[in-house]
């Protein structure tokens, strides 16, 4: 009997490994000759940049740098506030077994304890802990058996499976440049203090052979003027983009992954047609890192037999990662912050900064429900003649979720935060009213395995078993199946149903009597 075996070769992604590591970034920050000595520090905040990722010698190499801004007080009594950036590079190696040169590593890195300390008034001490996820990828090719020919009473188990094809990555950086000319009720630019920005993506697009993404980059501003009274201003500005990153074989209706920062940013001042310093040119280089995947639907073989061949299977560890869920959510936070005790009564609010934290999250009933807190803090003028700065900080706790399909509580979850816009007003001398705009993206994916048919042997004819009574009751045990009892009694799913009268494989328990009756085959 001639045999034949229609074969299909799978590509899957596998996650080979996961680890989390931290890294401890030590740095002495030296005043510039240009600024005055550091009096007191009121906030000190740090931007890490991945440069480059490598797996060397079953190690994944990760170089960095963390970019620092601070801003501090002198004993200058005609400057009220002053700012310095400063950087640090730092190399971290992440050991995991079993990766090589060839694999693919993602690595995501996020600051969890910044500490400034001053040393003298011309040197600062920054010690800065990092959280970095490391996770290596890996494309398997396995072959396996969709369908048999040349026996006419095989019997087959199949199963459909669904996983993402990873079509492949890029990175791309876009520059952004800006000018804008503030309202005739501003004063003068004397100096900028400190710029940030966040970069909001609105929509994303998967194109023939790049990804178009567009959004929003939100600027914050702050500035020093000329006015005695009101030295310190704040101004905020969208800047939208649209901006495209080429990835080979991308096509239409695939999914993508989409991770953007601003990794730098600068600004100058320039005149108006007044010879006022109220324009400023705004720079912004955006870095984007895109991963494409295409949704595939295979049928596979699980198991099969011939109720009158005897076979001898060959099968093989399946293993798959399936993305279950990959969805974003905004919400509003609102808190009161407290002004400790012990400190000057506010005059004005200069800023309000945040970052916000996870401290836990648990899946259930299709949600992400994550729990954190926004470190919040807050810059303020007090209300005396000296009009001093200060600062002070104040955790607001939040409650969140992203909603997915097909959570279970076992899975786990990759978590990025970010607040894209921050509004604050004075209720009175000790309190400030807080609004956060906080932008929650959750990723849940799962390796999946299973047994597949890749080869069998046919082995001959099955003899005839005369002992076997014509029929036979069978009670259903724990977790039996109707292709289980069908392939042990040489019969097939059908003629248990047929003779039994089952509607439904599925409508079968533990306990249930069943009759399975032998059939001859009469050859003249």
């Amino acid at each position: 009997m001639s045999v034949g075996l229609v074969k299909e070769n799978l590509k899957l992604d596998r996650m080979v490994g996961s680890e989390n590591v931290q890294a401890n970034v030590e740095s002495d920050i030296v005043v510039p000759d240009s600024k005055p000595d550091v009096h007191n520090i009121l906030s000190a905040e740090g931007n890490v940049n991945i440069t480059d990722k490598e797996i060397i010698q079953g190690k994944v190499v990760v170089d960095g740098n963390v970019n620092y801004k601070v801003l501090y007080t002198s004993n200058d009594p005609d400057k009220v506030l002053h700012s310095m950036n400063s950087s640090a590079n730092f190399t971290q190696n992440i050991e995991m077994d079993n990766i090589e040169g060839t694999m693919l590593p993602e690595v995501n890195c996020n600051i969890e304890h910044l500490d400034m300390s001053i040393m003298n008034e011309r040197k600062l001490a920054a010690q800065t802990i990092l959280n970095i996820n490391g996770k290596v990828f890996n494309t398997e090719e396995i072959d396996i058996v969709k369908d048999v020919e040349g026996v006419d009473d095989i019997q087959a188990l199949k199963d459909t499976i669904t996983y993402d094809n990873m079509v492949g990555n890029n990175s791309s950086q876009t520059v952004l440049r800006e000018s804008f000319e503030l309202d005739e009720d501003n004063a003068e630019i004397a100096e900028i203090l400190e710029s940030n920005a966040t970069a909001v993506v609105t929509e994303k697009k998967v194109t023939d052979n790049k990804v178009i993404i567009g959004g929003n980059v939100m600027l914050n501003m702050l500035y020093e003027t000329e006015e005695p009274r009101n030295p310190i201003h704040e101004v905020k500005h969208e800047i939208p983009f649209n901006h495209f990153i080429e990835v080979p074989r991308a096509e239409n209706n695939m999914d993508c992954k989409v991770d953007l920062k601003v990794n730098e940013i600068y600004t100058g001042i320039k005149k108006n047609i007044n010879e006022e310093n109220k324009v400023y040119d705004v720079e912004a280089v955006l870095k984007a890192d895109v991963t494409v995947y295409d949704k595939v639907e295979r049928e596979v073989l699980l198991d099969i037999y011939s109720p009158s061949r005897k076979l001898n299977l060959q099968t093989s560890d399946l293993k798959y990662l399936k993305n279950v869920g990959r969805n974003s959510s905004q919400a509003v936070i609102k808190e009161t912050v407290d002004a400790p005790n012990g400190y000057p009564n506010i005059f004005k609010v200069c800023t309000v900064k945040a970052k916000p934290v996870v401290t836990d999250y648990k899946l259930m009933d299709n949600k992400n429900i994550i729990e954190g807190y926004i470190d919040t803090n807050v810059l303020y003028m007090a209300d005396d003649d000296e009009m001093k700065v200060y600062s002070f900080n104040q955790e607001v706790p939040f409650r969140h979720y992203v909603e997915m399909d097909g959570l279970e509580e076992n899975m786990e979850a990759d978590i990025k935060l970010d607040i894209d816009n921050i509004d604050y007003s004075t209720i009175n001398s000790k309190q400030i009213e807080t609004k956060f705009n906080l932008h929650a993206h959750s990723e849940v994916n799962k390796e999946y395995e299973m047994k597949v048919l890749v080869n069998f042997e046919d082995l001959g004819e099955i003899p005839e078993d005369n002992n076997r009574a014509s029929i036979t009751i069978y009670f259903v045990q724990d977790n039996d199946s109707l292709w289980d009892i069908a392939k042990r009694y040489n019969t097939t799913v059908n003629e248990i149903l047929e003779t039994n009268d089952i509607a439904e494989t599925e409508d079968i328990k533990s306990g249930d009597k069943i009759i399975i009756q032998k059939n001859y085959e009469y050859k003249f």
